[in-house]
């Protein structure tokens, strides 16, 4: 069997090439010339995805064309005191197994998928079908080049995506996700009191897709709870939540106004609640809540009362958290929504927030459910990008033929996982009738982080995996 001795040669090509999401210019134009070089079909898109195909080396082979599929783009991330500029690329490190960078990201999301696709593409020797290698762009920032693909020149229909991270694990599903805009309208009034800062601290947060099953607090849903609670005794000044939508919301401040006399109840109240919150999370969260009482009297422009009760009903009420379990795949969150961020402006308080399924129907339910209780608070709710989910599909033959060929190459047992987490192989399942598709890819730690490593005996296992698996694809 042809060693992994290119895969790692184009992984070290490619790392000095920059490449962060949306700066794919350049790495579309390396892997054109790859092509030209080899004669080889090539198809370019004005988004810099790149198309690459290859005949089949079996005459008469009657196997569909095989797509290889990976994103150029990574997520760039450097520690505080890395001197290496981005211009400059990729530092690697080889070391007690493991690739790793120089003080960044290293990048192998999904950088090796790009390196096992032109491995296969440069050798003589490998067994193969016709090969139809697609390398799209922008994927971290959205599933960019999946979107804008043209999908009517495909002519593959059998996939192997290769952007999963824990080898032997192959990925059969994954949710679709849309963006939540959810405006309030904000009327003040004046008011004299004592400011009050509540900030929530310490919750853990986490993946809104891969760890919203684990029960970990919203700081957002919290702060509803907390301003329900409190009712007519203080008014809100300001709300702020940061965070992005693909996180867990790990913090929240409200900067309140208390009425004289009131500050000792509020207070006393804010702490028994902190108190009911800990007791609910347990272990799962270090919840604390910070206040920061101002000196003397202030006067604030302050919600109105109507405003106020608008605001705290629309964080308590919006749907936060796991909304229903798959009953196709054991133990897989099937939707889900997550409040993650609250900015503040003059006229309006804008929550924005993810919500993923992997069933098209649940997503359409969702929409309907938000666009309900905006209609009852008096909000505006704007739903987009919006990219589309990879079903679970009980019949799968390429998925049964590779996970046979792995148990039979490393006599290790194959897991079948679907995830709660967008890849670009649901725009390629929508757009592609009949396609069958799996994701799989050696074992990675630590993505989009400067500690992200990737072992080096689990390349070249999921090379030799890669190899035996397009040879008996040729033999069909």
């Amino acid at each position: 069997m042809p060693s992994a001795e290119k895969v790692f040669h184009y992984f070290k090509e490619l790392s000095k090439i920059p490449r962060s999401s949306g700066d794919e210019k350049a790495v579309a134009d390396w892997l054109v010339r790859f092509a030209e070089e080899r004669h080889l079909e090539c198809v370019r898109d004005e988004r810099n995805n790149v198309i690459i195909r290859k005949a089949a080396t079996k005459a008469g082979c009657q196997c569909a064309p095989v797509i290889l599929q990976g994103h150029t783009d990574m997520v760039y991330v450097r520690t505080p005191e890395c001197t290496r500029r981005y211009e400059d690329g990729i530092g690697l490190i080889e070391k007690d197994g493991f690739l790793s960078a120089d003080g960044t990201t290293l990048g192998a999301d999904d950088g090796i998928a790009v390196a096992y696709a032109l491995a296969v593409l440069d050798s003589d020797e490998l067994v193969h079908p016709e090969l139809e290698c697609i390398f799209t762009v922008s994927e971290e920032t959205g599933l960019m080049g999946a979107e804008s693909l043209d999908y009517s020149q495909l002519r593959g229909r059998l996939m192997l995506n290769m952007d999963s991270e824990d080898e032997g694990v192959f990925c059969t599903g994954c949710a679709g996700a849309f963006r939540v805009d959810f405006d309030l309208p904000l009327r003040y009034d004046v008011m004299t009191g004592t400011k009050l800062t509540v900030a929530f601290k310490g919750l853990t947060g986490g993946h809104s897709g891969e760890e919203i099953n684990r029960g970990r607090a919203n700081a957002i849903t919290l702060m509803g709870r907390l301003l329900t609670a409190l009712g007519r005794e203080v008014r809100v000044v300001s709300l702020a939540a940061e965070g992005k939508t693909n996180a867990i919301s790990n913090n929240a401040t409200a900067e309140l106004c208390v009425f004289t006399g009131r500050e000792a109840d509020v207070e006393a109240r804010i702490r028994a609640l902190e108190a009911e919150f800990q007791a609910e999370c347990g272990s799962r969260d270090n919840i604390h809540i910070e206040l920061t009482r101002g000196s003397g009297l202030a006067t604030c422009s302050v919600y109105d009362e109507a405003t106020q009760n608008r605001v705290a009903s629309s964080l308590l009420l919006f749907p936060s958290g796991v909304m229903a379990m798959s009953y196709n795949v054991p133990d897989l969150v099937e939707t889900s929504s997550n409040p993650a961020i609250l900015e503040q402006a003059d006229a309006e308080l804008k929550l924005a927030a993810c919500v993923r399924s992997s069933v098209g129907s649940r997503k359409t339910e969702m929409r309907a459910r938000i666009a309900a209780l905006a209609k009852a608070l008096g909000a505006k709710a704007v739903c987009d990008s919006d990219y589309p989910q990879w079903e679970y599909k009980p019949v799968s033959p390429l998925r049964d033929l590779a996970m046979g060929t792995y148990e039979e190459l490393f006599n290790k047992k194959a897991e079948a996982r679907a995830i709660h987490a967008g890849l670009e192989c649901g725009y390629f399942d929508v757009n592609v009738p009949g396609i069958d598709i799996i994701s799989f890819g050696p074992n990675t730690e630590d993505i989009h982080t400067p500690k992200e490593h990737i072992e080096i005996a689990s390349i070249e296992r999921m090379w030799d995996f890669l190899v035996a698996l397009l040879g008996k694809l040729a033999e069909k």
